[in-house]
């Protein structure tokens, strides 16, 4: 016999309270007798009444006391069969894209949720099970539970995504809920990725026994598009788009197939190819016919089939040319004719000069760009700005002095700005401010005097509006001459920066959050590739985390939009395994189940000494009140 709640025990206290309460009720008991005379010659023996003499009724309360107390302890009857300690599994399912790669069986997918299925079925009573998908971040489906039923539930709602994996994430968050609690608890991975290539720290922990993995996979067959980019200048039509898309054969094989490239349904290239084992290759398209969504289309042959259709397919937007509105505040001089000869040359470049004693921001007109020329306004205009040549003594920059003969020593190839140019160049600069930076600056180009390195050009956001100032004089420098051709493209880009045209469609890589912040504050729904409907939260804080590569079809209040996800991972396409591996835990340092006595729990009765307690409770009940 055995007890499974003992802490019940502590109530054997109320035995104590009890023979106290029964000492107080003889202390306190009065009794009227109409002489005192006959009480003193009661011997001395008798009159000690104050003895403990418990009586029959007390003997009721006592056995009462006894059965309540024994019925919330929960005894059982021990029944022979040896009893383990209840244990908790934590499961891990990879569902990145390499996971939909297909194998004779079916997908690895498939194969690794009948298995993990199946273990969870094998499971005793009592263990409790989590489980984790592993994919661009992990996620928690199913906490801690012995509903078996419930968790099969999530398993079964689980779905691959076209996505890369972060399994260090995954298991970092499964060994955390393994540290919280002291059951012991075991972990399972159930991916394609191959245990050696695990990162150390959870080869260690497979073995020292606290993880096992179970790998799924062998096939290497696949052809995918691994790049896909569209080159439109924001100054360029349609028609002077270009495509390039990189085409890689993840095989031991050669592979041969089929690239097409369409401008919504008008093929614009289609080419035939073979790819050597373990090489890739590039592919250009030019000639679009206009604005619009560009598909491309990959119809892969290698020797065992293309494994994983995933990223077969990729997406990218041409879009039509927007006219872009820029102000121009300068005294007469050679920028002013050299910027109206680039106005004129540049499609939907929309060029407006206004002298400085006549600016005022509400003189701006609705320009996307305001371009300042040895002139920093008190108050700055309602647009994005650019200040070129600011002057001494002005009231957003400050300019410790200048210098002459500067050559440009490094660039920010990082920023949008510089994004595809080279523009150092040999030439010295005449002469260039030295602009002390500010928080908001982010240098854009370099140099350097004998005291300071200083930036010659920087970028920023002020007021929720985009800034720009180039610290030398761009008039001294002719942007139209031959040998500062480098300029003038920095100059183009850093005001395509500073207006950015306004796309109903973003590109973007599945996996990554794309903000919608811009659109109108309402509810934001989106349709998936797959047709189900996405509820993104409200505008200005709307947000869309695709995980499945497609067209995601945005709307809110009227304002449509659509958001391009490809699926463009070199690492996840490369799905050969070098052949299926199981790191398991071993069976000698399998953690043995607690034993928690010769013999496990069996029949409980403790029910019944409830129901006997509740009997007594009455007869106690009915002996009082007769008394």
């Amino acid at each position: 016999m055995g007890l499974l709640n003992p802490g019940a025990l502590i109530f054997a206290s109320l035995y104590a309270v009890l023979v106290l309460l029964y000492l107080w009720e003889r202390v306190r008991r009065r009794l009227e007798v109409p002489s005192l005379l006959l009480w003193r010659s009661v011997p001395e023996d008798i009159v000690q009444a104050r003895r403990f003499r418990p009586d029959w009724l007390f003997l009721l309360q006592l056995l009462l006391l006894a059965g309540l107390i024994a019925g919330l302890a929960r005894p059982y009857l021990r029944d022979g069969r040896a009893a383990a300690a209840a244990r908790r599994h934590i499961f891990i399912l990879d569902t990145s894209a390499s996971m939909q790669a297909r194998e004779s069986g079916g997908t690895r997918f498939e194969a690794a949720r009948t298995e993990l299925r199946r273990r969870c079925a094998a499971l005793p009573a009592d263990d409790e099970a989590m489980l984790i998908t592993a994919a661009s971040r992990p996620q928690v489906l199913a906490d801690f539970t012995r509903d078996r039923a419930a968790f099969t539930r999530a398993l079964d709602g689980v779905r691959p995504t076209d996505t890369g994996t972060q399994l260090d994430l995954a298991l970092a968050l499964a060994a955390g809920a393994r540290q919280r609690t002291d059951v012991g608890t075991e972990v399972q991975l159930f991916s394609d990725l191959p245990p050696s290539q695990l990162p150390p720290r959870w080869q260690a922990a497979a073995a020292r026994g606290e993880l096992a993995v179970e790998q799924f996979g062998e096939t290497d067959a696949n052809l995918a598009i691994t790049g896909l980019q569209i080159f439109q200048g924001r100054f360029e039509d349609a028609p002077a788009a270009r495509a390039n898309v990189v085409v890689q054969n993840f095989s031991h094989r050669e592979g041969q197939g089929v690239l097409t490239v369409r401008l919504e349904e008008t093929p614009v290239l289609r080419t035939g190819f073979s790819i050597p084992a373990r090489e890739l290759r590039s592919f250009h398209a030019s000639g679009f016919p206009g604005p619009g969504r560009v598909t491309v289309q990959l119809d892969a042959q290698v020797d065992g089939g293309d494994a994983l259709p995933a990223d077969n397919q990729a997406l990218g937007w041409i879009r039509p040319l927007a006219a872009m509105r820029v102000l121009l505040i300068s005294a007469p001089g050679p920028l002013t004719d050299e910027l109206k000869t680039i106005a004129a040359a540049t499609p939907a470049l929309q060029l407006g000069v206004l002298a400085p004693e006549a600016y005022a921001p509400s003189a701006t007109g609705g320009a996307d760009v305001v371009i300042f020329h040895r002139f920093v306004p008190a108050t700055p205009p309602p647009a994005a700005a650019m200040y070129i040549d600011p002057p001494p003594g002005n009231p957003l920059f400050a300019v410790a002095g200048a210098v002459h003969g500067v050559e440009l020593l490094d660039w920010n190839d990082r920023h949008p700005a510089l994004g595809g140019l080279q523009p150092l160049t040999a030439l010295p600069i005449q002469r260039a401010h030295v602009v002390l930076p500010a928080e908001w600056h982010e240098p854009l180009l370099l140099a350097r005097t004998a005291e300071r390195e200083f930036a010659l050009a920087f970028a920023g956001e002020q007021n929720g509006q985009r800034v720009a100032c180039i610290a030398f004089d761009l008039e001294a420098e002719r942007l139209l001459s031959s040998d500062h051709v480098s300029f003038l493209l920095f100059f183009l880009n850093l005001v395509s920066w500073l207006a950015p045209p306004r796309d109903a469609v973003t590109t973007t890589m599945t996996g990554r959050v794309v903000s919608l912040s811009d659109l109108p504050p309402v509810p934001v729904t989106a349709i998936d590739p797959d047709g189900q409907r996405l509820e993104l939260g409200r505008g200005g804080s709307a947000s869309l985390e695709p995980l499945s590569a497609g067209e995601y079809r945005i709307s809110a209040d009227g304002v449509a939009g659509s958001v391009y996800a490809n699926f463009l991972d070199p690492v996840e396409s490369d799905i050969g395994r070098a052949g299926k591996q199981s790191l398991s835990v071993p069976p000698a340092i399998e953690p043995a189940r607690a034993a928690v006595d010769a013999t496990g729990p069996g029949r409980e009765f403790g029910w019944w000494l409830l129901a006997g307690g509740a009997g007594l409770l009455l007869l106690e009940w009915l002996a009082a009140t007769r008394r």
